[in-house]
C-alpha cells in the first residue's frame, strides 16, 4: 500500500476515535452534567430572564435582540453572545421538527460538540504548518482526541469550546499570513480575532502575540525593501475589521449601560471557594504538603488554593466533586491526574528546549516562534493575574488557558521527533498510551457511572 494513502488511513482512524469519544460523551451527559455557570433553560416556562448561559441562550431564542438592560444586572449575560445566539439559532431550526421542549434543550449541546471537532480539524492544520514529520503529529494528535479537557468541551454549553475554536483559529491564521502576506489571510486573523471577542472576552489575548509576529514581519520587509506599504495596507485593513467588529458589544453596553469595557462577575469573599486568606507563596509557588495530602485522599473539590495544583486537578477532571466516590474511581482519577502532569512537565521542558533555546537545531521559523512562545507567556500571564486579581477557587481553572494545551505540546513532539535516545521516546509514548486508557475509562465513569 501507498505510504502516503496508509498514513492517511492512520490519521483518519485517530480523528475517528476522537469523534466517537466526543459523541459518546454528548450523548450520556446532559446540559446539566459537568458544567459551569450555566443556570437554568425552561422553555415552558415562558419569557422568563433568570442566570446563566442556559437562560442567556432562551432568552436570546424567545427575544431575538440582545438584553434591553443592564447585562451587569443578570448572572453572566454580560458575555459577548455569538456562542449564544448561534445555539439559539440552532434551537430555532431543530424547533421545526422537534415539539418536546426537554429534547429542544438537549439540542444545544450540537453545538459545542461540532465546536470540538472544528478544534481537532484547526489544530491537524496547525501541526501541518509546523511540518512536523507524520508519524510526530500522528502522535500529538493522539493527545488532542483523548485529552480529558478537549472532552469535556464537546458537551459544554457555555462560550468555552467556542473561544477556544478561535483562539486556535488566531494561531493558524497567523502563521498562514505570516508566509504568505496576502490581505486575504490577514482578514482572515482579524475575523478569527474579532470573532472570538465576540465569543468571549479573553480571546482578545492573542492579540499582542499576533501584534508581536506583526511587527517582526514589518521589520524584516522593511529592512529588505523598504517601506512596505503592502503591509502598512493590510495592518489598516485588519484594524478596520477587527476593531470595530470585535468591540461592537462591549462598546454598546459601555454606551447604553456605562458598563466598563472589562467587567467580570466577582463572588463575594464570604464565598467557600475564597482564596484571598491564604499566603501567596502558598497560592502561586508550593502549596501546604498536610493539605494537599488530605485533598488527594479524600477528593474535595481540590486543593483549591493552590493555581498548578488546580491547572493539573481541572485539566482532566475539571471541578468534579469525588468525595463519595469509590475507591476505585478515586485510584483512576490519582493515575489520571499523575500521567497528565508527567506529561505536562515533560511538555514544558521541551517548550523551553524547542522554543527558547533550539532555535537552529529545530529549525522553526521565527514568525512560530514569536507567536508560541508570546501565545504561551501572554495566556499564562493573563491567566495568573485573574486569579490574583479574583481569589476565588473557579478563577484557576484550567478552562480559562486550554489553549495553553498546543504551545507545550508541539514542543514535546519536536522532542519526541528529533531524540536519539531511545528510552525517552519510548517512555512517552507508554506514558501517553497510559493517558489516553485512563482518559477514556474516567469519561466512561463519567458517562455511565
Amino acid at each position: 500500500m501507498d505510504q502516503r494513502k496508509w498514513d492517511k488511513q492512520k490519521m483518519t482512524a485517530i480523528l475517528g476515535a476522537g469523534f466517537l469519544l466526543r459523541l459518546f460523551y454528548v450523548l450520556f451527559s446532559t446540559i446539566y452534567d459537568r458544567q459551569y455557570d450555566i443556570g437554568m433553560i425552561d422553555l415552558d416556562a415562558g419569557r422568563t430572564v433568570t442566570g446563566g448561559h442556559l437562560a442567556y441562550i432562551q432568552y436570546l431564542y424567545e427575544n431575538w435582540r440582545l438584553p434591553d438592560f443592564d447585562p451587569t444586572t443578570v448572572y453572566q449575560f454580560n458575555h459577548p453572545p455569538l456562542h449564544h445566539y448561534l445555539c439559539a439559532v440552532w434551537m430555532k431550526f431543530c424547533s421545526f421538527f422537534i415539539h418536546n421542549t426537554d429534547v429542544l434543550e438537549e439540542s444545544i449541546q450540537v453545538v459545542p460538540f461540532v465546536c470540538s471537532l472544528l478544534i481537532l480539524l484547526v489544530l491537524l492544520k496547525i501541526l501541518r504548518c509546523l511540518e512536523l514529520r507524520e508519524q510526530t503529529v500522528r502522535f500529538l494528535m493522539v493527545l488532542f482526541c483523548f485529552h480529558p479537557a478537549l472532552v469535556l468541551l464537546s458537551g459544554s454549553v457555555n462560550n468555552d469550546c467556542m473561544s477556544l475554536l478561535f483562539t486556535l483559529l488566531c494561531v493558524y491564521t497567523t502563521i498562514r499570513w505570516s508566509r504568505t502576506q496576502r490581505m486575504r489571510d490577514i482578514i482572515f486573523v482579524a475575523l478569527s480575532v474579532s470573532l472570538g471577542m465576540l465569543t468571549k472576552q479573553n480571546v482578545a489575548e492573542m492579540a499582542f502575540p499576533i501584534g508581536m509576529v506583526f511587527l517582526y514581519v514589518l521589520q524584516k520587509e522593511w529592512k529588505k525593501s523598504g517601506f512596505p506599504k503592502k503591509l502598512i495596507g493590510q495592518f489598516a485593513a485588519f484594524g478596520a475589521v477587527s476593531v470595530p467588529l470585535g468591540m461592537s458589544f462591549y462598546v454598546r453596553n459601555m454606551i447604553l449601560y456605562k458598563m466598563p469595557l472589562v467587567w467580570i462577575y466577582t463572588l463575594p469573599e464570604d464565598s467557600w471557594q475564597y482564596t484571598g486568606n491564604v499566603p501567596a507563596l502558598n497560592r502561586f509557588l508550593w502549596p501546604v504538603p498536610s493539605e494537599m495530602a488530605d485533598n488527594l485522599l479524600h477528593f474535595k473539590i481540590g486543593c483549591g488554593y493552590n493555581v498548578w495544583m488546580q491547572i493539573i486537578r481541572t485539566s482532566v477532571l475539571g471541578e468534579w466533586d469525588m468525595a463519595n466516590v469509590g475507591r476505585s474511581v478515586k485510584a483512576l482519577a490519582v493515575l489520571l491526574m499523575v500521567a497528565g502532569a508527567v506529561l505536562a512537565v515533560a511538555a514544558l521542558i521541551a517548550f523551553l528546549d524547542v522554543f527558547l533555546t533550539g532555535q537552529k537545531k529545530y529549525r522553526i521559523d521565527m514568525p512560530c516562534r514569536i507567536l508560541f512562545v508570546a501565545g504561551y507567556l501572554v495566556n499564562l500571564l493573563f491567566y495568573l493575574k485573574f486569579a490574583y486579581d479574583y481569589p476565588q477557587e473557579c478563577s484557576m481553572h484550567f478552562r480559562y488557558i486550554e489553549i495553553e494545551l498546543l504551545f507545550p505540546a508541539a514542543a514535546l513532539g519536536f522532542l519526541w521527533q528529533r531524540t536519539q535516545k531511545k528510552w525517552v521516546k519510548y517512555g512517552l509514548s507508554a506514558v501517553l498510551a497510559a493517558f489516553c486508557a485512563l482518559s477514556a475509562a474516567m469519561i466512561a465513569v463519567w458517562c455511565l457511572g
